[in-house]
């Protein structure tokens, strides 16, 4: 797969934003970068953690009362000790120094109850690196694959907490029908988002959603428009 951006993103959605923004900001000490509102009543926060980008989606309405992700924990490099503790919505969150588990930026824990059926997913399907047995490599993203409850097939990514990847590429058309073929499922078609990103989504096999996005500031091509 070619990378427009040698980093994965990890996006969650909350009702209740100030907490949100403290503790990613405050605790875990990223830089906000801006606000991106995508419809009325959602607005998407983005904070900056070594190239990647933590995405904090505030929901004004009800968000819908969805089975869990099998994204469990987000690692994220940071100098000082370490710290483990959760987000104000109770997902994992630890910050390591540098070089802990290899990491050089983030990374982000996925489990299942087949880790061998996942690692086939990422090396196979989406063609990440492999970076030990149970851990794949996008860019300097690590997956880390364990055995767990892992997610679930749920018809919509907007629910509470960690919900999808985003991995930056330059044709999202072509990156989604490519996924497919190596034997992974179309979750959403793709679609332009006004002049900002084409996008679509694909699901791993415990039905976790991924975004393949190629957004204009980082391809330099802008999507065609929607008809």
């Amino acid at each position: 797969m070619k990378l427009a951006k040698p980093h994965l993103d990890l996006g969650l959605f909350t009702a209740d934003l100030a907490p949100q923004l403290a503790f990613w900001g405050e605790t875990a000490g990223l830089r906000f970068d801006h606000a991106l509102e995508l419809r009325p009543g959602w607005v998407q926060h983005r904070h900056d953690a070594h190239g990647s980008v933590i995405k904090v989606n505030h929901y004004t309405d009800p968000l819908p009362a969805l089975p869990p992700s099998g994204y469990a924990m987000l690692s994220i490099v940071r100098e000082g000790p370490v710290w483990e503790g959760r987000h104000p919505g109770g997902d994992r969150v630890r910050l390591v120094p540098r070089g802990t588990d290899g990491l050089v930026g983030i990374g982000i824990t996925v489990e299942t109850p087949e880790p061998a059926r996942m690692m086939d997913f990422y090396l196979r399907a989406m063609e990440f690196d492999e970076a030990g047995p149970h851990a794949a490599r996008c860019g300097d993203t690590l997956l880390f694959v364990e055995k767990g409850r892992g997610g679930a097939l749920t018809p919509s990514f907007i629910a509470p907490n960690f919900r999808y990847l985003t991995v930056q590429i330059f044709d999202a058309d072509r990156a989604c029908a490519d996924i497919v073929a190596r034997g992974g499922r179309l979750a959403q078609a793709p679609v332009s988002f006004g002049s900002v990103a084409r996008y679509g989504f694909v699901a791993d096999p415990d039905g976790n959603w991924i975004e393949i996005s190629a957004r204009t500031s980082l391809t330099g091509i802008a999507p065609p428009p929607e008809r």
